[in-house]
């Protein structure tokens, strides 16, 4: 992938969340409704966008949808791995779960999927629905399970509309089904509010966070060093020596190089975890991930 277009698209998605902390600043974003636009984004946009990848069916096979599901769910395995050894390996003493979830997990749905849309083209967009399935399961299993304390998985938040869409598509693909053009047309454009009402939605967030308090911690500069620049980074060096598509791979990295999920300060607050460093790392990554994604694959393209 040139660095060129790469840049390109997150010069787009930097003027777009621009505009979004413009809006928040002069309350044409008003902090009360930010979680009414984020719904319309989860529950309407994204779905939208994850079925309107299905149109038409695709080349796989069922065989071939199961080897992909079952890779990504080793590669979420791997990522869980890979955060327990970080946290090990600085030493962290506090808040080691909460730091674990945060190293293992990324916003592959609120923001992953846009930018693989804007970055690599709606034809990869297949791969990424199906990177969401087992993303999700690891989310509300062992994810739940590092922020609770208690193991279990709860069923009932896979069923959200990002997943049911998932499998739908899914279905889609496999059966190859030809969906009415009125159909296809209207999830098309359900789908292409996605991207910009989700920088929108960031930028206004940003526009509420105090950024000079949390650049006060030196630690929050460590974390930055490693969630967005140099797991991806290491993630690369062992995908890319798999066999697997390159453009598979780039979508992977570029899932890997996304902020914090989105749900983390939910959680931190729901399981009495500590919100302020939740805060700080979700708007921090959700800042700087326009700058460290390009620096990611500029350092890639140098290997």
């Amino acid at each position: 992938m040139k660095i060129s277009v790469l840049v390109t698209q997150m010069l787009i998605l930097f003027l777009m969340i621009g505009c979004g902390w413009l809006s928040g600043k002069e309350k044409l974003l008003k902090e009360e409704i930010i979680p009414d636009f984020s719904r319309i984004v989860l529950n309407i946009g994204i779905p939208g966008v994850v079925l309107s990848s299905a149109t038409g069916g695709s080349r796989f096979t069922v065989s071939e949808v199961l080897l992909y599901l079952l890779g990504f769910f080793m590669f979420s395995v791997l990522c869980a791995l890979m955060a327990k050894a970080v946290v090990w390996i600085t030493g962290i003493k506090t808040d080691r779960r909460l730091y674990e979830f945060m190293y293992m997990f990324s916003n592959v749905g609120f923001m992953g999927l846009p930018v693989v849309e804007a970055v690599l083209g709606k034809e990869a967009l297949i791969y990424a629905v199906l990177f969401l399935l087992p993303n999700n399961l690891m989310l509300f299993s062992y994810g739940e399970y590092l922020m609770r304390d208690k193991k279990g998985i709860s069923l009932k938040k896979l069923g959200n509309p990002p997943v049911i869409a998932s499998m739908l598509a899914i279905v889609i693909c496999l059966l190859h089904l030809q969906l009415p053009p009125v159909l296809e047309k209207a999830l098309t454009s359900m789908g292409n509010i996605t991207t910009p009402m989700a920088m929108l939605i960031i930028g206004a967030s940003l526009s509420q966070a105090k950024i000079r308090e949390m650049l006060e911690d030196y630690r929050i500069y460590v974390f930055l060093a490693i969630k967005m620049l140099i797991l991806p980074i290491l993630y690369w060096l062992i995908l890319s020596r798999l066999p697997i598509p390159e453009e598979v791979v780039v979508m992977m990295i570029l899932m890997m190089a996304m902020p914090v999920p989105s749900n983390t300060v939910i959680y931190a607050g729901l399981y009495q975890k500590n919100i302020k460093l939740a805060c700080e790392a979700s708007v921090l990554t959700s800042l700087v991930c326009v700058i460290t994604i390009p620096l990611v694959f500029a350092a890639i393209s140098l290997f």
